[in-house]
């Protein structure tokens, strides 16, 4: 395979971008319910010292935000103020909890994953709540289909579908392919939005110091590529990054450039998302 043949293969999905045999990958569970916190008979939290990370805190005038948590997940506030104090989100909707002076309040984080800025009664202080996704999209999870490691199985060569390890940390699937000439790895990060999604490539293609795909290669999509094996393209609300940094100059049968593999690779994921999501 060289240049050519990726082109030509490019052209092929941007014409179509329609692929037979797509799947989903690996099921991953929920992340753990270390968000949760259990009540008192009078309603009052209890929390533990692994949920202290996942309170909000009202301390010395401000909220002290707390970590990512859950979609659906119990939130504590634990006001540590002389006073009553609310927690507003600024939508109106998602959240409204008032705590007493020294006292804490529960509420259940929205089940729509994103960040939600939240605000006090008098509008003097100011916090974000990000919710995370309880388990990936099935497009995220097709990094590490059948249908992609037979794609990585034909371009190497090698002589049975590669094993792979995946990790979902909320808002990265991440799939790993440990490989005889190097592991390569593919990730799909799902944003808030496909502007959010555009910056997040953007600000990775900087710090990886990939340039813009330009013309047919690109398929009417913002895509980046560094001649050391990263490919990076955005559809609609994903990020897909393709790292085959750690591959020799060339690999397989056809001596295929890192960076020219980690295209084709890209291609077929771009064209299962299309065939299954439009």
């Amino acid at each position: 395979m060289n240049k050519i043949f990726s082109l030509t293969g490019a052209l092929a999905v941007a014409a179509t971008l329609t692929l037979s045999g797509c799947g989903i990958g690996p099921e991953t569970g929920p992340p753990s319910s270390a968000g949760s916190v259990p009540s008192t008979a009078s309603g009052m939290a209890m929390p533990d010292a692994g949920s202290m990370e996942l309170m909000i805190h009202i301390k010395g005038g401000k909220f002290i935000d707390p970590k990512p948590l859950s979609a659906g997940a119990t939130v504590t506030v634990m006001n540590m103020e002389g006073a009553a104090q609310t927690v507003v989100s600024d939508d109106s909707t998602s959240f409204n909890v008032s705590i007493p002076a020294g006292g804490i309040a529960n509420f259940v984080a929205p089940k729509k994953p994103g960040s939600y800025p939240f605000h006090s009664e008098t509008a003097d202080m100011h916090g974000v709540l990000t919710v995370l996704s309880t388990q990936p999209s099935q497009a995220a999870t097709m990094v590490c289909a059948d249908e992609a490691k037979k794609n990585v199985k034909e371009i190497l060569a090698l002589p049975d579908l590669p094993r792979t390890t995946d990790n979902w940390d909320g808002t990265t699937f991440s799939c790993t392919y440990p490989l005889s000439i190097g592991d390569f790895r593919m990730t799909v990060t799902e944003a808030g939005s496909e502007a959010d999604a555009a910056a997040l490539a953007k600000q990775l293609a900087v710090t990886l110091q990939a340039h813009p795909i330009e013309g047919l290669s690109n398929l009417g999509l913002p895509g980046y590529e560094s001649g050391d094996g990263t490919v990076i393209f955005v559809k609609d609300n994903m990020m897909l990054h393709v790292d085959a940094t750690a591959f020799p100059a060339t690999v397989g049968p056809h001596k295929v450039t890192a960076s020219n593999f980690a295209y084709e690779v890209a291609t077929t994921i771009l064209g299962c998302w299309t065939e299954h999501h439009g």
